[in-house]
């Protein structure tokens, strides 16, 4: 007997699929620089501010604090993580890197509003390389916006000769599966599936995990996004079709719901922590 639920893909039915976004690269560069231009607020690079403090919170504990350090936010966008990460972190220096004039410009603003001195910008792209070396590299959703697995194995492969002998790489980033068990509940919930935005190229886990084996040592891979995205996008989502009401983020739900434990896979982000292979 058919069910709602046998209208999601299976993993290893997305995976024969040939992995692209809807986008091309130089189509996501200018979604990003009319995003840039219209929304300079907090939300400039996602609507969902609680799920970013959930990605800062993320970084924040996995950084040190009194080392100085050579760290690298790439795709650093509006850089409102980059800026908080970088103002508890005196000793260390920031670099924030994008391909966006327009974004860095947002950035460059922030940063004046903080009027820190550890903190420089550069315009570049990753799939182009990075032109000095780090202690730890970060991503934030920003190879999910490259719209090719070549490209982005190309800026994996970047990020990692920019590392020190033993740098470390974390990375948050969306995955596959998390989003495919999510919209799996949403179904069982009577709740139409989220898509996967046209600028974006969700990763595959097993994918990403035998590429980047010659290259790092995986440390830690923690679903941030599970426990916060089952309240916000399940039962929030179906309070809100029951009340005939658009969700807003910044509702109660999200907010309380970013307080909760990271547990199970029914959310697309993730933390992957990874070590340079000397």
């Amino acid at each position: 007997m058919s069910t709602k639920c046998d209208k999601v893909k299976t993993v290893s039915q997305r995976a024969a699929e040939v992995p692209h976004a809807h986008m091309s690269l130089d189509e996501v560069h200018k979604y990003w620089d009319s995003r840039a231009a219209a929304d300079p607020s907090e939300q400039a690079t996602t609507m969902d501010v609680y799920m970013r403090a959930i990605e800062w919170q993320a970084l924040e504990e996995r950084i040190p604090i009194d080392v100085p350090l050579r760290i690298a936010d790439v795709g650093c966008g509006d850089a409102r993580t980059t800026v908080r990460l970088c103002a508890n972190r005196p000793t260390s220096s920031f670099a924030g890197i994008d391909y966006s004039v327009v974004m860095l410009a947002v950035a460059d603003r922030v940063r004046a509003e903080h009027a820190l001195s550890n903190l420089e910008f550069c315009q570049l792209d990753v799939c182009d390389g990075l032109d000095r070396q780090y202690d730890y590299v970060i991503t934030t959703r920003c190879l999910i916006n490259i719209p090719e697995w070549d490209l982005q194995k190309k800026a994996l492969a970047n990020i990692h000769r920019a590392l020190a002998p033993g740098g470390v790489f974390l990375m948050i980033e969306n995955f596959v599966e998390g989003h495919e068990n999510m919209n799996r509940v949403r179904l069982k919930f009577g709740l139409p599936e989220i898509p996967i935005r046209d600028h974006n190229l969700f990763f595959r886990r097993q994918e990403l995990l035998d590429y980047v084996h010659p290259l790092f040592d995986v440390l830690e891979e923690v679903n941030i996004s599970s426990m916060y995205y089952l309240v916000s996008r399940v039962v929030y989502s179906r309070i809100c079709a029951d009340a005939g009401v658009t969700p807003d983020y910044f509702n109660a739900h999200h907010q309380l719901a970013a307080k909760l434990p990271h547990c199970g896979e029914f959310g697309p982000v993730r933390i992957m922590s990874m070590k340079k292979r000397q």
